[in-house]
């Protein structure tokens, strides 16, 4: 089968491309360049003739490519099958869903994709609640985890001078990043040796980007992140959608215990063995003790790692989305896109 994926959100496409590849498939990914896309509305809006030509492109792959199945990232991106007049798969993200169908002038792009596509899946559990309005059949896709580049990499110190924590959400208040900061506030406080890093990312860099308790970070290429990871003994995640983004699985797909905020146990036949917590102090027992026991960092770790590969791992879910396409492309399979 051959598969295009358009758009890579969070390194989602590729990792499934890889998963289709390893095999047997051929998938590829067509990025875009999104020129524009971190402007507030009404100046995002000025970039759309960018996006239009960006559009018009991956039409014209589609078109004189052979493909069998053409799946789209990010909601309003359905707009660019219909142009194309072709049955397009259409995988939804986050604000793509939980802001985006709340902006008038995005709403229509974003429910009128939906509508359209041969199939709707979503990747976190709670993007259930905006898109089953919509697409009541749509289907949850565990985030794929490349676990061959995400592990323990032994070789790799982490721990020479006491306990070193990594906040991995960028600074940005969906990410909860406000309780982050309360949390490494308190956990500086009660263990004064701790070093704690964050990326110096987000659009809050400039409210929180010279608290003493943080050390910060240059962000590092996706490639670089397992080695990163891997160089600290616990990783904090987001505390406000209640969700695991790929960062808290790549965290736990290294073995790394994952102090985080989860709310979704019944999408699993398991809950996922992070430290959950809603409460500052709740998370900061949890850092506590993970930070003064390396036996129990271990064991949570090996743990985390366990269920990562079991629920997340990219050859699965690449073969959920293998099994959707032989049930839902358009026959024959060959003439998908023409």
């Amino acid at each position: 089968m051959k598969v295009l994926h358009v758009r890579n959100v969070a390194s989602v496409a590729s990792t499934l491309a890889e998963g289709m590849n390893a095999q047997g498939h051929q998938a590829e990914v067509m990025d875009m360049k999104d020129v524009g896309g971190k402007y507030p509305m009404p100046i995002k809006a000025l970039f759309v003739p960018n996006r239009v030509l960006e559009a018009a492109s991956v039409n014209r792959y589609a078109k004189t490519n052979p493909f069998d199945v053409v799946h789209l990232h990010f909601a309003y991106m359905g707009l660019v099958g219909i142009a194309g007049r072709y049955p397009y798969f259409l995988h939804c993200h986050g604000h793509d869903l939980d802001i985006n169908l709340y902006m008038p002038l995005l709403k229509w792009a974003t429910v009128t994709s939906l509508r359209r596509a041969k199939r709707v899946y979503y990747s976190t559990p709670d993007l259930w609640d905006h898109v089953k309005p919509f697409r009541s059949d749509a289907v949850f896709i565990p985030n794929p985890i490349n676990t061959d580049n995400f592990r323990p990499l032994p070789d790799v110190v982490a721990n020479s001078h006491g306990p070193k924590v990594l906040l991995i959400s960028r600074l940005w208040d969906r990410k909860g990043i406000d309780v982050a900061i309360r949390i490494v506030r308190e956990l500086k406080r009660r263990l004064p040796s701790v070093s704690i890093d964050a990326f110096n990312w987000g659009p809050e860099v400039q409210r929180y980007g010279s608290i003493p308790e943080l050390n910060f970070i240059s962000t590092v290429s996706y490639s670089e992140m397992p080695a990163l990871i891997n160089r600290y003994d616990v990783v904090i995640g987001q505390f406000k959608l209640g969700i695991m983004s790929m960062s808290e699985l790549e965290s736990m797909a290294c073995g790394k215990p994952v102090v985080s905020y989860f709310k979704y146990p019944e999408f699993y036949d398991e809950p996922p063995p992070l430290f959950s917590a809603r409460a500052v102090d709740a998370a900061v027992d949890y850092l506590v003790a993970l930070c003064e026991d390396p036996e129990m960092r271990r064991r949570a770790g090996e743990h985390g790692r366990e269920w990562v590969l079991e629920r997340h791992d990219y050859r699965k879910s690449a073969k959920i989305l293998l099994d959707e396409y032989e049930k839902y492309a358009m026959p024959p399979a060959s003439s998908a896109v023409r």
